[in-house]
């Protein structure tokens, strides 16, 4: 992964808020370097003004030697075909997403609209070209199941060739899809557990009308209303599983950078000291969730104490180790987030970057899908993804998020 201090971050921040973020960091750097004396005559040309003159006026601080509480964004790269290729060990999806070439800047949704306009000129239609905006918003919503945008964008012309660009370009996440699609259950909540032991709980609401009766009125009225009740058809799993993974590296980023240091250095301490786990309790939930997914959440440490750190498994001990020493290495800081979207000063920023390739790489290693189609199949699956050869591809990446 590449190394920026945090003047550089200062740095790609303005250029990100100029509209400069499909660039190369390097790139974007230089024009920072090549206009440094005259950023603040770009601000009514930025995308974003305020936050460009936001960015420029930390900028100056810093030059100056003066602390600045000003933070840097990084945002995950098309982040629901990031995670949906990265389940299924897709290579092409996880390169259009920043995960493969460490040297290239991906933009999944030019890629996509590109190819689209290619098949239309291959097949002799020369007077329609797609726009990326519409293939942004084709993209965004097919992946989810939608139907109806795609089709309403697109027209019946222009649709097969949308699909056949998403299933040559994003073969897993379309797979995943489709797997996620046929996956409804006719029960009252579609529920299912996260690795790190939080629960999704959807319930089913349907809309009921009824006329009701207020006789001190003597008034009937009919009422609509939604009411928890089982359907035998829906597409609310495709985005609810996908966002769930979302949250679960959210909640796993924020726990390893903004951490307890006492809650660590005691696990630490408990690991070193106890004996070897002969005999694994599979009563405690964290063996539980170890052992159908291979993913160890930091937040597991909270589930160990004196009495059960000889009863967690040891290949689960090892690998919290692990994480809880690489996480000490550096002291803790906030992190601000809005979805997909991580801040924090420019200072800690390649920390959280190499914490989110971590933990990528940790649920691509994992065996995650197997155990969430599992359960919303509600019995067991096991999806044949190919060897995983590419953890350490990932590991150094650096548009994954950017």
């Amino acid at each position: 992964m590449k190394q920026f201090n945090p003047m550089q971050y200062l740095a790609i921040d303005i250029a990100n808020h100029f509209g400069l973020d499909k660039l190369n960091y390097e790139d974007r750097i230089d024009w920072v370097k090549t206009n440094i004396d005259d950023l603040e005559q770009f601000t009514s040309t930025a995308d974003e003004p305020l936050l460009y003159a936001k960015a420029v006026h930390a900028f100056r601080q810093s030059q100056a030697g003066i602390p600045t509480g000003h933070t840097v964004a990084f945002d995950a790269t098309c982040s629901g075909l990031q995670l949906m290729s990265l389940l299924t060990n897709c290579k092409k999806g996880m390169s259009l997403t920043g995960l493969i070439d460490p040297n290239k800047r991906s933009d999944a949704y030019t890629e996509i609209t590109e190819y689209i306009n290619y098949l239309l000129k291959q097949d002799g239609i020369d007077s329609v070209e797609v726009s990326r905006k519409d293939a942004k918003k084709a993209i965004m919503t097919s992946l989810y199941g939608s139907k109806a945008k795609p089709k309403e964008l697109f027209g019946k012309q222009l649709l097969p060739y949308f699909y056949k660009t998403m299933d040559e370009y994003c073969t897993g996440a379309m797979d995943l899809l489709s797997w996620l699609l046929n996956s409804w259950q006719e029960i009252q909540v579609q529920s299912w557990v996260l690795p790190d032991g939080h629960t999704a709980y959807i319930p089913t609401m349907q809309q009921v009308t009824k006329r009701v009766s207020i006789n001190e009125l003597n008034y009937t009225p009919v009422v609509t209303y939604y009411e928890n009740i089982a359907s035998d058809k829906g597409i609310a799993n495709a985005a609810n599983v996908v966002h769930s993974v979302d949250a679960l590296v959210l909640r796993e980023l924020v726990r390893r950078c903004n951490y307890h240091k006492g809650e660590l250095k005691t696990f630490l301490r408990l690991h070193t000291n106890a004996k070897e786990t002969k005999q694994v309790d599979d009563t405690l939930w964290i063996n539980e969730r170890f052992k159908a997914t291979g993913f160890a959440s930091i937040s597991f440490i909270e589930a160990i104490d004196y009495n059960t750190i000889t009863k967690v498994s040891n290949e689960l001990r090892e690998a919290l180790a692990s994480i809880c020493e690489h996480i000490l290495s550096h002291p803790k800081f906030e992190v601000i987030t809005i979805h997909d979207s991580f801040a924090c000063s420019p200072v800690n920023m390649q920390r959280l970057r190499e914490h989110y390739n971590n933990i990528l790489v940790e649920l691509y290693e994992s065996h995650t899908l197997d155990d969430l189609l599992s359960q919303v199949y509600q019995t067991e699956i096991t999806v044949n993804v190919g060897e995983k050869t590419l953890s350490n591809i990932i590991r150094n990446s650096n548009y994954g998020i950017n």
